[in-house]
C-alpha cells in the first residue's frame, strides 16, 4: 500500500510502521484513521500505541465497507470457483466476513473493552457501486486470501474469475460503516 500511495501522489510522506509502532510522536495527531483494516490489529496493543500518538481527547475513526445485498448481475459463478479458497468462518454469498467474525461482526470490538477510548458512535451510509469486470476480478485479487496464494495459483484463479464476468459493468451495493470514538478525557 506504502508502494502504491508513493506512486500516485509523491509528495506525501509515507513512513513504515504498523499499528503497533507508529514511527511519530506521542501526542503528536488529533486523529487516527482506518479504513479497511482495523479487524487486522484490533488488539491492546495497537490501541495503547494509538492512544500514544493521539493529543488529548484525540479521536479515532474505523471505517469499511460491506455488502448491503447481493450483486447484480449474480456473481454466483464466481463465488461458487472461490468457495474453496474462502476462510473459515465467512459466508457466501459475496460475505468477504464482513458480516461474521472480524471487522463486520463484533470480534473487533473486544480491543475497546478496557481501552482509553469512549463509546464507539456508528453511522452506516449507502455507497452502491458499479464496476466493470476487471475492476471486479482486481477487488478480489486484493482480498488477503487471495493476494496471498502463490503466482502459481493466484493467476489462473484469477483469469478463470475474469472468464466468468460476462456482463459489463455490475453494481455492488455496498454500505460504509464508519465507527468514531475519542479518547476519554481521563486518558494519559
Amino acid at each position: 500500500m506504502r508502494r502504491r500511495l508513493s506512486s500516485l501522489c509523491p509528495e506525501a510522506e509515507a513512513l513504515a510502521g504498523n499499528a503497533e509502532q507508529i514511527p511519530i510522536p506521542s501526542a503528536s495527531v488529533d486523529a487516527v484513521l482506518a479504513a479497511q483494516s482495523f479487524h487486522w490489529f484490533a488488539n491492546e496493543r495497537a490501541l495503547a500505541e494509538i492512544v500514544r500518538v493521539l493529543r488529548p481527547r484525540g479521536a479515532l475513526v474505523l471505517m469499511w465497507n460491506r455488502p448491503a445485498g447481493r450483486p447484480e448481475p449474480s456473481i454466483v459463478a464466481v463465488e461458487q470457483l472461490l468457495k474453496p479458497h474462502w476462510p473459515h468462518g465467512w459466508d457466501l454469498p459475496l460475505d468477504l466476513g464482513l458480516s461474521g467474525s472480524g471487522h463486520g461482526g463484533d470480534d473487533w470490538r473486544a480491543a475497546f473493552v478496557a481501552s482509553a477510548f469512549g463509546e464507539l458512535q456508528e453511522v452506516r451510509l449507502a455507497n452502491p457501486q458499479t464496476i466493470r469486470p476487471e475492476e471486479l476480478v482486481a477487488f478480489f485479487g486484493s482480498m488477503g486470501w487471495i493476494a496471498t496464494l502463490p503466482d502459481e495459483q493466484r493467476l489462473p484463479l484469477l483469469n478463470e474469475v475474469r472468464s466468468l464476468l460476462t456482463a459489463t459493468e455490475y453494481r455492488l451495493p455496498w454500505e460504509t460503516c464508519v465507527y468514531q470514538t475519542r479518547l476519554k478525557a481521563q486518558a494519559r
